[in-house]
C-alpha cells in the first residue's frame, strides 16, 4: 500500500468519524485538502459541525501534495479542493476543472532555506532589484537543490535562479516530496531546500536560514480553490453553499486570528499528524493574505489579477517543456479555468 493511499484512507477514516450519523437531507461534499493553511478551513467546519448546520456533510481527503491531488481528481474522488497554483492551472488545462476561488497569498511561505554554515548568506541583495535574496550567483551555482517539481516550490526556485541569471542547467535539482526533503536535508542532503508552509516553520525551528521566497524573487504565488467540472455544472447550488462556509472561515480567520490559531494547531497535530512549535503557527496568519469574498471576485475578473498570475506561471510550465504552444492557447480559451461564478453567487447568499 503507498504512502499517498494510506494517508487518504486514514483521513477519511477520521472524516467518517467525525462526522457520525448522516442525516439523510445533508449532502456530501467531497474535500481534497493539503496538510497547510488552506485545507484548514474546510477541516474546522467538521470539528464544529458547521457543515452539518449548513445541511452538509464533508469527507476530507488529506494529499501530501498537488500531484496526487490532480490523479484523485482524474479518478473523480473529490468534489472541491485547495492547492497551489501549479497543480491548479494543471487541473484546469487537464480535467477542465474550475478555479473558484483564492485560498491565500502563500508568496511569502513557499520559500527556500540553507543551513547556518551555507556560503550564500555571506552576499545579501548581490543583484539589483531583489534586495531579500541571499548569494550571488557563483556561490548558487552548482548546488545541490531538494526541491518538489512542479510545484510552486518549484517556481519560485525558477524565479529565483532567473533574477540570479541562472537556469536549473546551473544546479543540480532533486525531486522529492516536503515531508521528505525536510528530513533527508536535517541528515546533510542537498545544499538548498525549497519548502512551502508548514514545513518552511520546521526549517525555523531547526535554525535553518532563509534565501528566498516568492516575494523575494517578485513572484506572486497563490493557492487556488479548485471544483471538479461536473460537481460544478451539476451542483452549482451545492458548490456555492459549500464555499459559503469555507468563506466564513476565511472571515473568521482574518478577524479573530488567535480563535483560529488554536485551532489550527489541532488541525495539523490531530488530522496532518504535525507537531508544529505553537509560538510558529502565528506566521499563517501574518505572512498568508487572506482575501474576503468582495476582494476575490474583483481579483478573479481583473485581467492583472488571477488571470495574469495564472499566465506568469504558465511561463514557467512553457520553459519546463511541461506545457506547449497549443496547451496555452487551450488555458487561454477558458480564462485559465478562473471562474467567478460561484463566489459571485456566495456573495448573493450574503
Amino acid at each position: 500500500m503507498s504512502k499517498v493511499f494510506r494517508i487518504i484512507c486514514i483521513a477519511a477514516l477520521l472524516a467518517v468519524c467525525w462526522a457520525g450519523t448522516v442525516s439523510a437531507s445533508e449532502q456530501l461534499v467531497r474535500v481534497a485538502i493539503q496538510p497547510t493553511l488552506h485545507g484548514f478551513p474546510a477541516w474546522w467546519d467538521v470539528d464544529t459541525g458547521r457543515d452539518k448546520e449548513a445541511g452538509l456533510r464533508f469527507e476530507l481527503q488529506l494529499y501530501p501534495s498537488g500531484a496526487p491531488q490532480n490523479e484523485a481528481l482524474a479518478a473523480g474522488q473529490w468534489d472541491v479542493g485547495m492547492m497551489g497554483i501549479a497543480p491548479a492551472v494543471l487541473a484546469a488545462l487537464r480535467f477542465d476543472a474550475r478555479i473558484i476561488g483564492i485560498s491565500n497569498n502563500e508568496s511569502e511561505t513557499n520559500d527556500i532555506w540553507v543551513r547556518p554554515d551555507s556560503p550564500l548568506l555571506k552576499a545579501k541583495g548581490a543583484v539589483a532589484d531583489f534586495p531579500d535574496i541571499y548569494g550571488a550567483p557563483a556561490d548558487w551555482r552548482g548546488k545541490r537543490i531538494l526541491v518538489t517539481t512542479i510545484s510552486t516550490g518549484h517556481y519560485v526556485l525558477a524565479a529565483t535562479l532567473r533574477a540570479l541569471g541562472l537556469t536549473e542547467r546551473d544546479v543540480q535539482v532533486t525531486n522529492i516530496e516536503q515531508g521528505q526533503a525536510v528530513t533527508a536535508f536535517e541528515t546533510g542532503q542537498g545544499d538548498i531546500v525549497c519548502l512551502w508552509a508548514p514545513f518552511s516553520y520546521m526549517a525555523n525551528a531547526r535554525g535553518w536560514k532563509k534565501v528566498s521566497s516568492g516575494r523575494a524573487a517578485g513572484a506572486m504565488v497563490p493557492g487556488f480553490i479548485v471544483a471538479r467540472k461536473e460537481f460544478v455544472e451539476q451542483n452549482s447550488e451545492l458548490a456555492a453553499r459549500w464555499l459559503k462556509t469555507y468563506m466564513a472561515n476565511i472571515d473568521r480567520m482574518r478577524s479573530d486570528p488567535k480563535n483560529a490559531e488554536q485551532a489550527l494547531n489541532r488541525f495539523y497535530t490531530d488530522f496532518c499528524g504535525m507537531k508544529l512549535p505553537s509560538e510558529l503557527l502565528r506566521y499563517e496568519f501574518e505572512l498568508r493574505p487572506l482575501f474576503p469574498v468582495d476582494e476575490q471576485i474583483q481579483l478573479m475578473k481583473d485581467p492583472n489579477g488571477a488571470v495574469k498570475w495564472a499566465a506568469d506561471f504558465v511561463g514557467f510550465f512553457v520553459g519546463q517543456g511541461t506545457l506547449r504552444d497549443r496547451d496555452v492557447e487551450r488555458l487561454k480559451s477558458i480564462n485559465f479555468g478562473i471562474y467567478p461564478g460561484i463566489m459571485e453567487r456566495v456573495k448573493a447568499m450574503q
